[in-house]
């Protein structure tokens, strides 16, 4: 019998949101067995990307030191996990990876790092409900 879910996918910005959709996706990986793929998007425009390329390796360690417990957590729950970290627009990198990858779903929190109170969808939330060629699970 194949699986519900294969490979889920996770948007994570370290936001209470994102932390949420990733308890559910875990708990989702736990039941179905799928993989877990956690996708962090170090934002910039081009402008800033002449500032930051020079201090990639250092950003990168400091991203895998931010990953390390949510890859103890998912080891000890027996749980696939990937992580990509993507540099440039959030939007477009994550739809650009997502079409890209053999994902069956998107599990995402309403709204992220820059926490808006008065929209019931963040701008990267909305823009991937609405463009994502696979479901997005939004989670409160």
């Amino acid at each position: 019998m194949a699986k519900i879910f294969g490979n889920i996918l996770v948007p994570y910005d370290d936001s209470d949101h994102s932390k949420r959709a990733l308890d559910k996706a875990l708990n989702m990986a736990e039941i179905t067995g799928a993989e877990l793929t956690l996708a962090h998007v170090i934002s910039y425009d081009e402008t800033v990307a002449k500032i930051i390329r020079p201090h990639e390796d250092s950003i990168l360690r400091h991203e895998l030191e931010f990953l390390a417990p949510i890859e103890q957590e998912a080891s000890n729950r027996k749980i696939v996990l990937n992580e990509k970290i993507l540099y440039g627009n959030t939007t477009k990198e994550l739809l650009n990876f997502i079409d890209s990858g053999n994902f069956d779903v998107v599990i995402m929190g309403r709204r992220g790092i820059t926490d808006n109170q008065s929209i019931s969808l963040g701008s990267v939330s909305n823009t991937l409900v609405q463009n994502a060629k696979i479901p997005v699970l939004v989670t409160t």
